[in-house]
């Protein structure tokens, strides 16, 4: 696999330890880049030296936009989608936006990227089902539905989806990002098909001592694709 894998995406409050060294540290990359207009995509690693650079690009975050209700939610309303338009179409509002993000967050919310310790063939999602009545649900994205078939998560492209949570109540949050992750372990969010292997007998039992006149039947043995470790 890589050397990490993606498990979710958590707001940092904008006066937390690490955002007073990412905030300043981010608008100097941009500055040294000339990038003066715009929404950007920075992606910073913290390390013991300080801040280290892994990607900046002068484009709004990616996620094909699943973010944007965690933001307004966030902000009390506005994401980099609204900035940009009122950039070009509405001056007064853009320039009535704070400088950083309200600290503390108007909700509590996060976005939870979900990962596969299982795999096989999907004939349904129930988890999906499940986790689409959570208190704090807003929005999920994935591209497994039935007949996809789901590798054990290694990376971000093995990942099986995302889900954006939010709620007022912080306490709500973490119990449904816990509880997500226990369909995860429990492998629960997929049933799959069941292989089925067929072992011939090479040779006929001992039919007087098995008390049976009949040539064995072959032996059929089921074993579930989630569970590679019960072969």
């Amino acid at each position: 696999g890589a050397q990490f894998v993606y498990f979710g995406c958590v707001p940092v409050d904008p006066k937390s330890p690490e955002a007073r060294i990412v905030i300043p540290y981010v608008r100097g990359v941009l500055d040294a880049l000339g990038v003066l207009n715009g929404p950007s995509h920075g992606e910073v690693m913290m390390t013991a030296d300080g801040p280290c650079l892994v990607e900046m690009n002068c484009r709004a975050h990616g996620g094909d936009g699943n973010w944007r209700p965690l933001c307004l939610g966030l902000t009390g309303g506005y994401s980099q989608v609204e900035a940009t338009v009122d950039a070009y179409l509405e001056k007064k509002s853009f320039f009535d936006l704070p400088d950083k993000p309200p600290s503390p967050f108007k909700a509590a919310g996060q976005e939870v990227i979900m990962v596969s310790y299982s795999k096989g063939t999907v004939i349904s999602t129930p988890g999906f089902d499940v986790i689409q009545q959570l208190q704090s649900f807003v929005y999920l994205e994935t591209g497994v539905r039935k007949g996809s078939k789901v590798e054990h998560t290694v990376d971000l492209f093995t990942c099986i989806g995302s889900t954006i949570l939010m709620h007022e109540d912080k306490d709500i949050l973490m119990k449904d990002v816990n509880f997500i992750r226990q369909l995860e372990e429990r492998n629960e969010l997929f049933e799959y098909e069941q292989e089925v292997s067929l072992l011939k007998s090479f040779s006929k039992l001992n039919l007087k001592e098995m008390g049976d006149n009949h040539e064995a039947q072959q032996h059929r043995r089921h074993f579930s694709s989630d569970r590679p470790d019960m072969f």
